[in-house]
């Protein structure tokens, strides 16, 4: 296992897997961080959907495909135009964001803890959020690419249908795709820096 700061330095989404499929104990070692994470309340309102099947694989992936799709015609201020939706389109078919392994992550609302539901909602999500990213920095870890994907809440009720999921018990936060890189990537620069981001009083 790498260290710490080397592993939070050098993460950063990958997008392009090899086919090769994950170890079973890659897999558990990655699922395992995320229930280390912090949980407010101690309620542990989580839960992971591991997605095995080749067919559920590709149904997954599809949707993500049209998620994106939405986010770049209706979700961005400055929409892209049909002709750049198609290019990414060929850029999608060549395997773009199709991954070995997927983690879909509920907020699951099946048992309350707290007596302010908004507040409690808002926990909970602050709780999976750390999940996520403690998968991430695990996969970091072990060499394995993984990437964040926020778009499927645009199709929240397509992915939760597709995940078996109830959509009055659990909300949808997010998917995650892990695999082996295809190439090396290097983490993105930040726009901002600690001295634009920090206050001191």
């Amino acid at each position: 296992m790498a260290d710490l700061f080397d592993t939070m330095n050098n993460r950063t989404m990958v997008r392009e897997f090899r086919e090769t499929p994950l170890k079973k104990e890659e897999k558990e070692r990655i699922l395992e961080s995320a229930i280390r994470a912090p949980t407010a309340s101690g309620s542990e309102q989580w839960i992971f959907v591991t997605v095995d099947s080749v067919v559920k694989r590709n149904k997954l992936y599809d949707l993500l495909t049209e998620a994106q799709k939405v986010y770049f015609s209706k979700m961005l201020k400055k929409p892209w135009s049909n002709e750049r939706i198609d290019k990414w389109l060929k850029d999608a078919e060549a395997g773009l964001f199709k991954a070995p392994f997927y983690v879909a992550v509920f907020v699951d609302l099946r048992q309350r803890f707290c007596t302010i539901p908004r507040i409690e909602e808002l926990w909970a999500h602050q709780s999976v959020a750390a999940a996520i990213e403690n998968m991430l920095l695990a996969a970091t870890g072990l060499g394995i690419g993984g990437c964040w994907f926020g778009v499927p809440l645009l199709m929240d009720n397509d992915f939760s249908d597709l995940l078996g999921a109830k959509r009055e018990e659990m909300q949808l936060a997010g998917v995650l795709g892990f695999g082996y890189p295809k190439e090396k990537k290097s983490p993105r620069h930040r726009k901002k820096g600690l001295n634009d981001v920090v206050k001191s009083i």
